[in-house]
């Protein structure tokens, strides 16, 4: 439960009469069962869980109670794991980074920045295979962030292998400033010149000294979830604001494969559904530098212009007006995605409106995700959304519908039978680009999915972290232990004994105090000049640091 009392993993929780609800299993009786009863209305798990029961999963649930609720098995215990963990503290932390600095060269220490995980090692709600998922998460979300041709394999410097030290140099991050983005974007920085531990301040300075930043350490569960959504995400790969300019980075001339189209230059296909869009898509591969570039072309529902089987030449704004050879047969879309390699074998992603001007988000009349997998609203996200969506790299499960039905005749249905390529050969396409991407997934997450049971698991079957990761921080809600933990604190008490029950109230937190009392991840780090968590840190003698 969200105030910590209650784990539905522990067995002897479930049967207790001494908890607040006595029937949460009554034995044999599934529907007197509050945990049943409370699944099958879709009450609980809360929506800050990553995933929802199946209804296999309540079919199993209602069999075990109708068995007599037996005992799990050792296995299903691993989040008691957990428990076991020592405390991570922010001292242990910060030491382990200074310690690791002054082992470089000085005019190297200026591009270290520290991420860390401890946040999550100190929760005892988290197992060590969701430990796993968010180093997998951390490492991917960095290279899928990189212009430098190495997967990078970030490596943990402290016994708990919860910190890990990137050079920005390995990942292009020192260019153009790019990190500025990252820093003006975090809600969680704090310094601790005014604190009473002397050694927390020495060990501040220290790092700040040594990396010449004010920001030497972030949160690697909030990097993940924030910087593979814009503004950063844009910033740190450094893509241009229309996909013109990235077509010319990339060597991608699309009036001249328009025009002479050959297999190994475009391929284009068309359908009637896809999993964002209820319109029609389109989609075209074009040969670029380091691999392929695809272009899909999305639709609104009112455009008179849409239907790709009489449209299917487009777009219309391919060439300049009146110069378009089948203006009569182009479609006017109304926005689309790119996907483009990266040098390390990852995508890399570009939202664009009908203009081809980058946009942060795909509008919902156009594209949409009504199961909020990642980014928490039905919206689609430039980075997050298209990462999660294309967990291997390129999407198969499409078949064009245009090359062999469409409503056009003559030297324009020629041209159809020139761009839309046979389904194997659009396959074939397909499966070049998505064995590159898994060869390069496999170097960025298989070191920390693969561990026990999953050593020899197919890195396919593996779930995508980064959308999970990012979907558990971005709908969590906090209560007291959660925020205790948050200011780097093993006891909640201190919050109320050194802030005060007057002073959190006015911060609009009392309601913490009380049994349930949560307040959203999303307020907790919304920024208003500092964040609410600064705002709290600064009652702890902390110093609220931002990005001006």
């Amino acid at each position: 439960s969200s105030d910590g009392e209650f784990n539905v993993i522990e067995h002897p929780d479930l049967l207790s009469p001494e908890f607040w609800a006595p029937s949460l299993v009554v034995p044999g009786k599934p529907d007197e069962s509050e945990v049943y009863t409370r699944i099958t209305r879709n009450i609980m798990p809360p929506r800050s869980v990553r995933e929802r029961p199946s209804d296999a999963d309540r079919e199993t649930l209602k069999q075990w109670i109708a068995a007599g609720a037996p005992a799990f098995p050792a296995e299903v215990t691993v989040a008691n794991e957990a428990g076991k963990r020592k405390f991570v503290t922010i001292a242990a932390v910060m030491t382990a980074a200074r310690d690791y600095l002054r082992g470089l060269e000085p005019e190297d220490r200026r591009y270290i920045r520290f991420f860390t995980l401890h946040y999550q090692s100190n929760n005892p709600d988290l197992s060590e295979v969701d430990l796993r998922l968010a180093r997998a998460a951390f490492s991917k979300a960095i290279n899928s962030l990189s212009r430098k041709p190495r997967i990078v394999v970030p490596n943990a410097i402290d016994p708990a292998k919860t910190l890990f030290a990137i050079d920005i140099r390995d990942l292009n991050w020192e260019r153009d400033d790019a990190i500025d983005e990252l820093e003006r974007a975090y809600p969680y920085g704090v310094s601790y010149d005014s604190h009473p531990n002397a050694s927390l301040r020495l060990l501040d300075k220290d790092l700040r000294d040594l990396t010449r930043t004010r920001f030497p350490i972030f949160r690697a569960d909030w990097f993940v979830a924030t910087a593979t959504r814009p503004p950063v995400y844009h910033a740190l790969l450094h893509l241009p604001d229309n996909a013109g300019d990235l077509e010319h980075e990339l060597g991608v001339r699309l009036q001249d494969d328009f025009l002479h189209p050959r297999p190994e230059r475009v391929a284009i296909a068309g359908f009637k559904r896809s999993g964002v869009s209820g319109q029609n898509r389109q989609v075209e591969r074009h040969d670029a530098r380091l691999g392929g570039y695809w272009k899909s072309r999305d639709f609104k529902a009112t455009n008179g212009r849409s239907n790709l089987s009489r449209f299917p030449l487009g777009p219309l704004n391919l060439f300049p007006v009146g110069k378009h050879p089948f203006a009569d047969q182009a479609f006017i879309h109304d926005g689309g995605e790119l996907i483009f390699p990266l040098p390390n074998g990852l995508q890399a992603y570009l939202l664009v409106d009908g203009k081809d001007k980058r946009i942060d988000a795909g509008p919902v009349e156009v594209v949409s995700d009504p199961k909020q997998t990642t980014s928490g609203t039905v919206e689609i996200v430039n980075g997050l959304s298209c990462m999660a969506c294309h967990k291997q790299g390129m999407i198969s499960e499409f078949k064009d519908e245009v090359r062999d039905s469409n409503a056009v005749f003559g030297d324009a249905e020629e041209q159809v039978r020139r761009l839309y390529v046979e389904p194997k050969e659009m396959q074939r396409l397909v499966a070049q680009d998505r064995d590159r991407f898994l060869g390069a997934l496999e170097k960025a997450i298989g070191p920390f999915l693969r561990e026990g049971p999953d050593a020899s698991k197919p890195i396919t079957q593996f779930v995508e972290p980064i959308g999970e990761v990012a979907r558990y921080y971005r709908l969590e809600y906090l209560n007291v232990r959660d925020v205790a933990r948050e200011l780097d604190l093993d006891d909640p008490q201190t919050i109320v004994r050194n802030v005060g029950e007057t002073k959190l109230k006015r911060l609009g937190l009392d309601g913490l105090l009380k049994e349930g009392g949560v307040v959203s991840r999303n307020e907790w780090e919304a920024l208003d000049g500092i964040s609410l968590m600064q705002q709290l840190a600064q009652e702890l003698r902390l110093e609220p640091v931002i990005k001006r």
